[in-house]
């Protein structure tokens, strides 16, 4: 989520928490947002100028890729674990099994992460400063340092602030959780947030590292996987305590 001046907010979704909740609280001084919805894929974006129908058919490109594929290969739609590389998956499909692979978890991981970086790449000629929230992910590109605030709702951290170098080049800023929001993960961390280069492999690291939170003891472990796996930062709650790294600021 993106408030005043131009800073962000990533959120860890709690069941309770539509998009249009979170949504409600956000503002973006000084670039247009606009939404685009297609099944599944909730998004909110962030640009200079309104960019609704470039994104939509972004989306439904994206969209396309990921659905085709499935079509031709139901296993990578269910898989748990990386499938064997294809050289002629769409860039989309890619994007994501490569991510899998280097974060050891099924490609649909990275689904909302892939997504997210196709639209907002696809917008970059257009918007040089674009932020592109898709279920709570992100891909952002960015000449301003920004905040986020991540939302780990049932600790006494709900809220953190979390302050980014800008992202000149573009990243991809993932949210996951096991004590809330619907994506499917095996630990019990309340909120797992990672900065990494791309949006796909942000989304798969965030699941990756949210599956091996079970308590606080193993925050310190999960942030050494974080690094292993290519995350530039990472920061883990669970059980009222937090572990972070990387080149980001925790605001008081």
């Amino acid at each position: 989520m993106w408030n005043s001046r131009g800073s962000v907010k990533a959120f860890a979704v709690d069941r309770e928490w539509s998009a249009a909740d979170y949504r409600r609280l956000a503002s973006s001084r000084g670039l247009v947002t606009f939404g685009i919805r297609v099944k599944q894929t909730d998004m909110r974006i962030a640009a200079e100028t309104n960019l609704e129908t470039e994104a939509l058919a972004l989306v439904l490109e994206a969209r396309a890729q990921v659905e085709g594929y499935i079509e031709r290969y139901p296993e990578f739609l269910s898989s748990l674990v990386p499938l064997a590389p294809d050289p002629a998956a769409p860039p989309v499909v890619a994007a994501m099994m490569e991510a899998s692979r280097r974060a050891h978890v099924g490609p649909m991981a990275a689904v909302a992460g892939a997504i997210a970086e196709h639209v907002g790449r696809g917008l970059s000629p257009r918007s040089y400063e674009i932020i592109v929230e898709n279920g709570g992910d992100l891909y952002m590109r960015s000449s301003h340092r920004r905040e986020l605030t991540l939302l780990a709702e049932n600790t006494s951290l709900m809220g953190l602030r979390i302050a980014v170098p800008p992202l000149a080049e573009g990243a991809g800023i993932a949210t996951s959780a096991g004590t809330l929001g619907h994506s499917l993960s095996f630990g019990r961390a309340d909120a797992v947030m990672v900065l990494a280069e791309s949006g796909a492999l942000a989304d798969a690291i965030a699941t990756a590292v949210g599956n091996i939170v079970l308590g606080a003891s193993d925050l310190e472990p999960a942030l050494s996987t974080a690094r292993e796996l290519g995350a530039l930062a990472a920061v883990i709650i669970a059980d009222g305590h937090l572990a972070a790294y990387g080149g980001i600021e925790l605001i008081a």
